[in-house]
């Protein structure tokens, strides 16, 4: 199966796409060895597959689209994940591993108990994880690119969730509800949003909170996970319960 690569819509004018990220570019030249006269594949981000034919690699390279369609992930129920900051580089493999589920949008979360560390700036991290999403999104032959938000406050994100058509809080003492179960109940839902808590769990009161901006709590099981792991899990049986629906 052919590679895919990327390139964003704004650099997509009628059949022309034009690649101009160093990455991108390296990664055509190098990796994939392509040159002019080459069948290349990418996506847009936006759900679109476009096949072409490789025209110029300098000054930018250019690609001639000869077919465009959209990606069967298209038309896929839309899930944000809400996950909480963690320490280090340990939701870098969230975002990853959230992008090959087929997650469309990732908001990074600050809860009560939520200890990050680290000095980076705000736009840095942003910048690495948009990058890892996109290395996500090639290798696991996606065409969605999920949007991923500044870092946002609990209460905030509680604030969107009656803009969603199901809203779900993975909650370590809910034992009766599960991802499974609540999209059963809720199979003509069209935008979900998932949120999970970080090492130590989400207090009483932010539960409350939930429940009374309309959330639902489930349950990923019986195990304590890890944060991250909660995370991949979560979504893991989210979309799987989505698909089947």
């Amino acid at each position: 199966m052919m590679e895919f690569c990327y390139v964003p819509p704004d650099r997509i004018a009628g059949n022309s796409a034009f690649v101009v990220d160093a990455d991108e570019r390296k990664h055509l030249a190098r990796a994939l060895r392509k040159k002019p006269g080459d069948a290349v594949r990418f996506v847009d981000g936006e759900g679109w597959v476009y096949d072409g034919v490789l025209v110029r690699m300098k000054p930018e390279i250019e690609i001639e689209i000869l077919d465009r369609r959209r990606h069967r992930e298209a038309e896929s129920v839309e899930v944000t994940l809400a996950p909480s900051l963690l320490k280090g580089s340990r939701l870098d493999m969230v975002v990853e591993k959230a992008t090959e589920l087929g997650v469309a949008a990732i908001v990074p979360m600050r809860s009560a108990r939520t200890v990050a560390g680290g000095g980076e700036r705000g736009g840095q991290r942003l910048e690495r994880w948009r990058r890892i999403a996109v290395s996500a999104m090639k290798q696991s032959l996606r065409a969605r690119l999920p949007r991923i938000d500044p870092v946002m406050g609990l209460e905030d994100i509680m604030g969107t969730a009656s803009s969603y058509d199901l809203a779900l809080i993975a909650w370590e003492e809910e034992r009766e509800r599960n991802p499974v179960l609540v999209t059963d109940l809720n199979a003509d839902a069209k935008r979900v949003l998932l949120m999970i808590g970080p090492e130590g769990g989400f207090g009483p009161e932010e539960i409350a909170m939930a429940r009374e901006a309309g959330m639902q709590t489930v349950t990923l099981g019986r195990a304590r996970l890890r944060s991250d792991t909660a995370s991949i899990a979560g979504l893991a049986l989210l979309m799987a319960a989505l698909d089947s629906a």
